[in-house]
């Protein structure tokens, strides 16, 4: 009969060994990854031409002398309120529907494009030329649109400003 194992010997791998296995494990991962890395490599390099590397290693070895600048700027009293102002204009973009103001992004693009042709004319408009633009379906519409912005503009000025409305 075959004699039992009493001590089991641990085989620790020299440094060299594991240098080795570190190596292979880390060409695998190069291998699997390759397209990756040659993305990144491709980006690394686009932005040491365009000097941006550049820029950010100068942040880096001077990051208190940016940092103490940065809070000085931050500490400006006009810097509260634009900050403050910015919070608001995000909280105002986040309460849009998006399709809504896909349309009025869309209308004044072509409200101003219409403006610069009749810029480029240069014509004069008579009171009765005024009076036929107003029974033209599209400007109707424009100043319909309007009015209601105004009304509603007006609804929620009267809300928090009483003093519109009573001229107090």
């Amino acid at each position: 009969m075959a004699k039992a194992i009493k001590q089991i010997e641990l085989v620790q791998p020299s440094a060299q060994e594991e240098q080795a296995q570190d190596l292979a494990a880390l060409l695998e991962q190069l291998a699997e990854n390759r397209e990756a890395i040659s993305s990144a490599i491709d980006i690394i390099s686009q932005l040491q031409k365009a000097g941006i590397l550049d820029i950010i290693q100068g942040f880096l070895h001077s990051k208190e002398k940016v940092a103490a600048i940065a809070i000085e700027q931050v500490n400006q009293p006009n810097m509260h309120n634009i900050i403050r102002n910015g919070f608001n204009t995000v909280d105002f973009l986040g309460s849009l529907d998006p399709q809504e103001m896909n349309i009025m992004m869309s209308a004044v693009t072509k409200g101003l494009d219409e403006s610069a042709d009749v810029m480029k004319k240069n014509e004069k408009r008579s009171i009765w030329g005024l009076m036929r633009a107003l029974r033209d379906p599209d400007t109707n519409l424009a100043i319909h649109s309007m009015l209601g912005f105004l009304k509603g503009m007006g609804k929620e000025m009267g809300k928090e400003h009483t003093h519109y409305k009573t001229g107090e």
